[in-house]
């Protein structure tokens, strides 16, 4: 009996192995290629966990820290464009609170992307569009508006046409705005 349990612990193990491997790699997102590819940078380096087992908790713990930091971003983001619109209808008392959590906002939305980008591989990967692929989708937008608007921000105080210095920086940062919320959004989504 003894033998027959170790067997049977040894067929488990041998096959639940296969079940852990990253199944349709062509699929893998370019930049989780380049870090956790056969050949990624992180495995050039030796870096991460040593077992794939391991490699999906830590996915696990960063997505769902991911998660909670972009809910912060957004809520910041959305306190952020209140102070915009209440400084553009003159209220420039603001500027000192705007300039602040824009930072804040900033460096919790690079903390949220970075644990989304640099988490190891997922189980799977398909080739239909899913509600996670428009998130990272969006996710290049966003992304590209939040490197944009403190720039724009700044161009405001330096431009000669001040009027439009302020209609980019609005239009960038409604665009990241509302790209963040509907990738929010996509996340809760069965499909």
């Amino acid at each position: 009996m003894k033998n027959f349990l170790y067997i049977f612990a040894l067929i488990s193990i041998i096959q639940a192995q296969p079940e852990l491997e990253i199944q349709n790699k062509e699929y893998m997102p370019l930049h989780t290629k380049l870090l956790w590819g056969d050949h990624g940078f992180f495995r050039q380096i030796n870096f991460g966990p040593k077992t794939r087992k391991a490699e999906l908790k830590l996915r696990v713990k960063m997505l769902q820290n991911h998660q909670k930091l972009a809910l912060a971003s957004l809520g910041l983001l959305a306190y952020q464009s209140s102070l915009g619109y209440q400084m553009k209808e003159g209220d420039y008392s603001l500027r000192k609170n705007h300039r602040q959590f824009s930072k804040i906002a900033w460096g919790a939305y690079m903390t949220s992307a970075s644990l989304s980008y640099f988490a190891p591989p997922a189980q799977k990967y398909e080739k239909r569009v899913s509600s996670i692929k428009l998130h990272r989708w969006l996710s290049y937008v966003h992304f590209a508006g939040m490197m944009a608007v403190p720039f724009l921000g700044q161009n405001i105080a330096t431009s000669d046409n001040y009027d439009q210095a302020l209609a980019l920086h609005q239009n960038v940062a409604t665009i990241t705005f509302t790209s963040m919320s509907l990738s929010a959004l996509l996340t809760i989504l069965p499909y």
